[in-house]
Formats: structure tokens, C-alpha cells, sequence
């Protein structure tokens, strides 16, 4: 917090004060209709909070790494907890040692924190993008109700994760290298997804050295933005004797880069109905339309010489990144939130020129489809969201 306090100057903490109660206005919404349907089938609030890849954060955070990594007949490994990375479980098991809740309130406490200093960040992001602050608002109140905004909620790592990945921009932006390669580093301790973050960052660096700005710290900054990420590596790799321990633990998840092959069969498929009962699922049209239109966004932001070239950048190399790697393909909308705030900017400005009364109706109404959709994915639907 003091990082992120040394970014923001007085004048501009009632702007954020005001971006942080949108964010917990909407995201308060959205949360209570998730509970409440989750009460209304019949379940629990812990049964919730363990679905999926919170089980496995929390899980971790209760017991620690498996010292082995499991193998079917045919030699592939099996899934394994090694496949998250260490910092969110730590915070975890932290905060409830200190504080004595329970691992999985823990773990909310964790992630609602974490999604308001985000949250604060999307507005400085955008006010630091030539954006006014009405711009901003709408920014992160379009991100707080975004269909997979579920994932701010609950133990998952999307919101640490994005409130390293938006202050190292805000940071970055602002030509602060030193502040930009810790938030990196930490980054890097979150998620592997860290690499599209790490390169930004080098790209971004390696561009002021060739034009000889910001003297040495370009470089301090390159050298402290790959640790918290090659660090994870290596501890993940400790827990099971080998180097190489999480990408083995990875080829579980089908997380190898194979350049969009399966991403274009996937969509392929959906487009010609090859199995109707699969095309009705909307899960696949969230999929299909994060893929299409975050290209399309892509572009357009490249397009508009009012965006700076570091968020293009980096939206340009999430989307490879998400197109390239197989995987969980209903994880690939869950993937892009930290990064969405930069494709919203494209949305926000003429947004916020809309009268007060359509503005509140569309994130009202937005939150409230954003929980039912998040109740739909950790309830009821089968595979991870």
C-alpha cells in the first residue's frame, strides 16, 4: 500500500476514493446475488468457496505442496496443486493466522482487499491514459459487474494478480522503473501469466535505453521484473526434486503454447455447429466472444494514438498468450480480467458522457447478471470456470 500510495497525489485520492466505492458498490451486488442463489440450491457458503480453483489455493494454504507429482497409466501426469503458484496461498495462510478466520473467509478477505487497490488502480490507469475521471468511474465499474468479475470475489489469485498488474502499469507509465520491476516481481509470484506483464516491461524498458532515458533504473527494473516468476518456478520445482516440477505438474492442465491450433479448432467447431448440445452452452459464446472481440479490440486500440503504446502492448500479448495456449478453454474469459480494464478505456469514454440515471441502471443491472452468471459457473455448471 505505501507503493501505491506513493503514486497517487492528494488531489487524486478523492477520485480514487470515489473509484473504490463504485467498485465495492457493484461488486457488493453481485456478490450477494451469488450467495443467494448459492443458498437458494441448497449449498453453503464454505461449499462455494471451495469450488474449483479456490479449493486448490485454499487447500494449499492448509496443507502445502504435494511432494510428488501423480502419473495415469499412459504416463501423463495427473492434476496437481503444483501447478498454482505460492505468493496467494502464503497471503492466505498468513491472514488467518493473524486473524484466526477460517482459510476460506481468509481467502474473500484476501481477494476483496486486493480487487479495491486494483480497483483504485483502473481509475489511475485510465487518468494516467488521458481519460477524465467520469472515464474512470465507468472503467471500473464496467470491469467490477464483467461476467467473470466473480473471480474478484472469491480465493481465486485474479485479484492480487490485477492489482500488481495495474499499479506496475500505472507505475510504468509514469516512468517510476524501480516501483514498476517490484510490482513486476510480485507479479511474477501470483500467476505465470506474469510473462505477459515481464515482457511489457522489458519492451518498454529496452525502448528508453535505446533513447537514452531514465539512466540505470530501466535496467534495475529489468533485473527485478523476472525473480518473483523464475523464483516460483524454482520453489514449485523444489517441492518435487526437479527443476522443470511446475511445467511437468502443467501438462495436466494441457497449458504447453501450441500458437492457437486448438483455440481455432475450438472456435471452428462452435461456428459450424459440429455438436449442437455443446454449441447451446453459453459458456462456449463467452469464450468465443472474449477471443473475437478482444482481437478486435486489440486493434482498435492500436489504432487510437491516444493509447500509450505500453497498453497496447500488453493487451496485444495477453491475447497471444490466451489464443496460443489450450488448456481450460472456459478459463480463457477468467484469463483476460486483469487484463480488461485496458480494452474497457475503448468503452469508457463515451460511457461516461451517458446521463447519471443510464449509467446506474447499466451497473446495477450489470452486477446483478454478473452474479447470477458467476452462480451459474461455480454451481452449477460442470468444468473449471
Amino acid at each position: 500500500m505505501r507503493v501505491v500510495s506513493r503514486l497517487v497525489s492528494t488531489p487524486e485520492r478523492r477520485e480514487t476514493t470515489g473509484a473504490v466505492a463504485v467498485h465495492l458498490a457493484v461488486a457488493g451486488i453481485g456478490f450477494t446475488v451469488l450467495l443467494l442463489i448459492n443458498r437458494h440450491l441448497g449449498h453453503d457458503v464454505e461449499w462455494l468457496l471451495y469450488r474449483w480453483d479456490s479449493g486448490n489455493y485454499l487447500r494449499v494454504a492448509e496443507r502445502g505442496y504435494p511432494s510428488f507429482i501423480p502419473y495415469r497409466p499412459d504416463g501423463t501426469p495427473e492434476y496437481s496443486r503444483l501447478a498454482f503458484f505460492p505468493l496467494v496461498p502464503a497471503l492466505i495462510r498468513g491472514v488467518h493466522l493473524l486473524t484466526g478466520l477460517s482459510y476460506a473467509y481468509a481467502g474473500v478477505l484476501i481477494s476483496w482487499c486486493a480487487a479495491t487497490v486494483a480497483a483504485a488502480g483502473v481509475h489511475r490507469l485510465v487518468r494516467s491514459a488521458g481519460g477524465t475521471a467520469g472515464a474512470g468511474y465507468a472503467c471500473v465499474a464496467l470491469w467490477s459487474c464483467s461476467p467473470y468479475a466473480f473471480a474478484l470475489w472469491v480465493p481465486y489469485s485474479e485479484a492480487v494478480f490485477s492489482a500488481f498488474l495495474v499499479w506496475a502499469l500505472v507505475a510504468l507509465m509514469a516512468g517510476r522503473w524501480l516501483t514498476a520491476g517490484v510490482l513486476c516481481l510480485l507479479a511474477g509470484a501470483v500467476r505465470p501469466t506474469a510473462v505477459v506483464l515481464i515482457a511489457t516491461l522489458v519492451l518498454t524498458a529496452a525502448w528508453a535505453l535505446l533513447h537514452g532515458r531514465g539512466g540505470r533504473r530501466p535496467w534495475a527494473a529489468l533485473a527485478l521484473a523476472p525473480l518473483g516468476l523464475l523464483a516460483g518456478w524454482l520453489y514449485l520445482g523444489s517441492r518435487v526434486g526437479r527443476w522443470d516440477g511446475w511445467f511437468e505438474a502443467e501438462r495436466a492442465w494441457g497449458q504447453s503454447f501450441d500458437l492457437g491450433i486448438s483455440t481455432v479448432r475450438f472456435a471452428g467447431d462452435l461456428l459450424i455447429y459440429r455438436d449442437p448440445r455443446t454449441a447451446m452452452d453459453i459458456r462456449h459464446a463467452a469464450v468465443l466472444a472474449v477471443v473475437l472481440l478482444t482481437a478486435v479490440a486489440v486493434l482498435a486500440l492500436a489504432l487510437d494514438r491516444g493509447v500509450p503504446r505500453v497498453l497496447v502492448v500488453l493487451v496485444a500479448g495477453a491475447w497471444v498468450l490466451m489464443m496460443g495456449t489450450p488448456g481450460s478453454h472456459y478459463s480463457k474469459p477468467r484469463f483476460m480480467l486483469p487484463f480488461l480494464p485496458v480494452l474497457l478505456l475503448l468503452v469508457a469514454r463515451p460511457l461516461a458522457r451517458a446521463p447519471l440515471g443510464v449509467r446506474i441502471c447499466l451497473y446495477g443491472g450489470g452486477a446483478v447478471v454478473s452474479g447470477w452468471y458467476a452462480a451459474g459457473l461455480l454451481v452449477l455448471f460442470e468444468g473449471s470456470p
